[in-house]
């Protein structure tokens, strides 16, 4: 592919990281060696860079003892296609996103114990009304890092790696937020299909599947508090940050891929 200047020199920046090029049902893998991508028959072994391990190496994220690591998504590939430099950010999710948020099951789980309490002359009372100033200021911290990770990969993440990257090397500078701001993002989140099955943890495919079902009292507070995160998905309530980050223009794409259709995405849009 025939590239500008510019992107030559982000290029040269990505390819300064060869230890962590890695293959992406390696960047996949949990902390237990899992990948969540299927393998196989060539599956998934196209490789992209381990933005996550870039981040961990820099020393531009410690600050004494204290770590000010961003969160950034998984992985990070580019493509130039026509006149277009793509980018794209990719992050891996051994979760079912099709479910409601835990804000969801702590509602009903407190629902539940207000009607036991009644059943032992509300000798618990005070306790759940902790409970309840908890629900107030509750918000799903899995939600929270997955609204969260395209925005600092992009405005913090990448910026400051490349600062570290610039300050030690003899290279060009290239002003990194203005070429991001001109390059065409693409975020995608892979999460398990409700189909998919871990040859090593088939035994437990059946505890992976996805319920439908919404406890009452998430779709009455829903309504009453004006939360969608009650009553909604992982993945419709991601929707709306993703909206806000394609109008702002953060981001050019934002989207899900299921972990089955992974190696299609990689045929269709990463080589």
């Amino acid at each position: 592919m025939s590239l500008t200047k510019e992107e030559t020199l982000f290029v040269d920046f990505l390819n300064s990281f060869t230890k962590y090029y890695k293959k992406a049902h390696e960047i996949a893998e949990n902390s237990k060696g899992i990948s969540i991508l299927p393998m196989g028959d060539g599956k998934n072994e196209f490789k992209m860079y381990s933005l996550d391990e870039i981040c961990h190496s820099c020393q531009i994220f410690r600050d004494g003892n204290l770590l000010i690591t961003p969160k950034t998504t998984d992985a990070i590939w580019y493509k130039k296609e026509n006149d277009n430099f793509f980018i794209f950010l990719i992050e891996f999710k051994g979760d079912f996103l099709c479910r409601t948020s835990s804000k969801c099951l702590l509602v009903n789980v407190v629902d539940n114990l207000k009607t036991k309490n009644e059943q032992y002359n509300n000798e618990f009372s005070k306790e759940i009304a902790k409970l309840d100033k908890v629900l107030d200021k509750y918000s799903d911290r899995m939600l929270n890092g997955l609204a969260a990770k395209p925005l600092e990969t992009v405005t913090i993440a990448l910026p400051l790696i490349y600062e570290e990257y610039y300050g030690k090397n003899d290279v060009e500078y290239l002003d990194i937020r203005k070429f991001l701001s001109n390059s065409r993002i693409i975020y995608r989140v892979v999460s398990i299909s409700d189909e998919y099955e871990p040859n090593r943890q088939r035994s437990r495919g059946k505890s992976y599947r996805c319920s439908n079902m919404i406890p009452s009292i998430c779709k009455k507070l829903a309504h009453e508090r004006h939360d969608r995160e009650l009553d909604s998905s992982y993945e419709s309530s991601l929707q709306t940050y993703h909206r806000r980050y394609e109008r702002a223009g953060i981001v050019y794409s934002a989207g899900f891929v299921d972990n089955v259709a992974f190696n299609n995405f990689i045929e269709n849009y990463l080589k």
